[in-house]
């Protein structure tokens, strides 16, 4: 390979698929949601076979997380390879950041731990959402909080994930700007190498499954699967993948070892698998489908699978949907119409177990539809000061009070 393997702004023109606002990645990240959803919301007990498939296919929704992980690798590292070296490259990335992540967290804090715990007693919620816990959550240590205490938050179970992504993003922009393309190449799999071996070394060790799953050492590999995939797309000579031939037998690799997890019955002998190498196979796996989703022509089914109007909506509303399904699924099975254990229907749960679906992913899109327009979209506007390759532009003078500032976007 040439010299110029450590220019970053040679990747811009040679993957103008990467380039701008991808729909058909709205679509990715839809599908991650709602296995998420998905996965939450199950709360059947018939155990015929259309029952019994149901969980089988719910249980996977876990992976969800993951599809997040391994997309917003993707994602960030192309976003810090495209600005490397432009002026305000680690302020405008961190603001930009913030405006996008921190006010609707802070927002789902608020209601947890100010407004919520003096209302428990009085609507007969969890006695559980107390104030307890407060600090880690507040610096993005939730995850390691969850692993100390061993029990979820019954409204913040799922911002573990967030922790791991946010801890992320504060150290991956420091290692990029640091590093020439291929020391970018081995960062990724030195990332991947760790992750496996310390989630190896718990296991030897007797740690817990919890600390295998939570802890941000033994889940970054998800994040770097992405961002490997990221650059090698980016590659400074135009020839993309075809410069890392072993990509593609490290997929088939993946494929056994996913195999052996969808026909194992959860267990010890799962969680063996699943704790050490398993993670990196989902990731791996998750990995080329995000490259074909960019890769495929417009027309090709994949393109109009993750294209369609349902999976993109559910992708652009996804971070509101992701901290309010939990917290509504809750509330859904104390409502006489929904409570759980479910009413069966003519002998079985399944047609209540539907409804149970489709009231909890509208009611999350719903109120989702809400925070965007009322709370999120507004804030994001500021991002427009903190653009790539351009010096953040000065503030506007406030309008006369009374007055229009007649800005538009």
């Amino acid at each position: 390979m040439s010299a110029n393997l450590a220019r970053p702004d040679a990747a811009a023109a040679h993957a103008p698929r990467l380039q701008g606002h991808l729909p058909v990645l709205d679509g990715v990240r839809g599908l991650a949601v709602l296995l998420v959803v998905f996965f939450h919301t199950t709360h059947l007990s018939d155990q015929s076979a259309v029952g019994r498939a149901t969980w089988w296919l719910a249980g996977a929704g876990w992976t969800g997380v993951d599809l997040f992980f391994v997309l917003s690798g993707f994602l960030i590292t192309g976003i810090l390879w495209e600005a490397k070296g432009q002026p305000y490259f680690f302020r405008n990335f961190y603001m930009r950041r913030f405006l996008r992540i921190f006010p609707l967290y802070y927002l789902a804090l608020a209601v947890s731990f100010l407004v919520l715990p003096s209302l428990a007693g009085r609507l007969n919620l969890d006695q559980r959402i107390t104030t307890e816990g407060a600090t880690w959550y507040l610096l993005y240590l939730s995850n390691f909080y969850q692993l100390w205490v061993d029990t979820t938050h019954p409204i913040l179970g799922v911002v573990w994930s967030l922790a791991i992504e946010e801890q992320f993003y504060i150290v991956w922009p420091f290692l990029i700007a640091a590093v020439s393309y291929r020391g970018a190449i081995r960062l990724c799999l030195g990332t991947i190498a760790m992750a496996m071996l310390v989630r190896v070394g718990l296991t030897l060790s007797g740690a817990s499954v919890e600390s295998t799953y939570v802890v941000t050492f033994c889940r970054v590999d998800s994040l770097a699967v992405g961002a490997l995939l990221s650059l090698a797309l980016r590659h400074p000579e135009g020839v993309g993948l075809k410069a890392f031939p072993w990509m593609r037998y490290a997929v088939w690799a993946a494929v056994p070892v996913v195999l052996t997890l969808v026909v194992l019955p959860v267990g010890p002998a799962f969680h063996t698998v699943n704790r050490t190498v398993g993670y990196t196979a989902i990731a791996v796996l998750f990995g080329a489908v995000v490259h074909r989703a960019v890769a495929v022509a417009p027309g090709h089914p994949l393109n109009r699978f993750f294209s369609s109007k349902l999976l993109r909506t559910y992708g652009k509303y996804s971070y509101a949907i992701y901290l309010i399904h939990s917290p509504l699924d809750a509330i859904l099975r104390r409502t006489s119409f929904l409570r759980t254990p479910l009413k069966p229907v003519l002998g079985s749960d399944f047609p209540m177990q539907v409804v149970f679906y489709v009231v909890a992913a509208g009611l999350s899109l719903g109120i989702a539809l809400v925070s965007w327009n009322l709370f999120e979209k507004h804030l994001l506007k500021l991002k427009d000061r903190f653009p790539y390759g351009e010096r953040p532009k000065a503030a506007e003078p406030a309008p006369l009070a009374g007055g229009s500032s007649g800005a538009t976007r």
